[in-house]
């Protein structure tokens, strides 16, 4: 009992000392701390997401960010940069069918699922909800 209470300190101590700024960028979301090798704890929709630092693609944008709805449905479309693009190709080959998640300014905007590789740098953000599409592309042409 004193074992698993000492692991579970020291767990959480290192997840509050790790818990810095994030970059603005797409993030691994583990199911717990143990699953992650760099974790880090963020709020999202009131539940607390653990996030991969080690496992990140950084947000580099090539050209601007595109907004599309249809009736009912709205997603943004971005072009990374070509070293951005190859580190979202192995997260999201990673985590096919897994959660991954979208920050910018140190918050979680957006938590998909994975449904494919993305082997050319266009992402496709969906949904995008309650001006999330906007916030998302004010962040990324800053």
């Amino acid at each position: 009992m004193k074992k698993t209470m000492l692991i579970v300190t020291l767990l959480s101590s290192a997840l509050m000392a790790q818990n810095g700024r994030l970059s603005n960028g797409v993030y691994a979301v583990e199911k717990g701390a143990a699953d992650a090798k760099n974790p880090v704890v963020r709020q999202y929709e009131g539940k607390d997401v653990v996030l991969d630092t080690a496992n990140f693609a950084p947000l580099v944008i090539e050209g601007k960010p595109e907004i599309h709805r249809d009736p009912g449905r709205s997603w943004l479309m971005v072009q990374l940069a070509p070293e951005a693009a190859k580190r979202l190709e192995d997260l999201t080959q990673s985590h096919m069918n897994r959660p991954i998640a979208v920050v910018l300014g140190d918050k979680i905007l957006s938590v998909p699922m994975v449904r494919s590789v993305i082997k050319d740098g266009k992402a496709q953000v969906t949904p995008c909800e309650d001006e999330s599409c906007e916030t998302l592309v004010r962040e990324l042409t800053k």
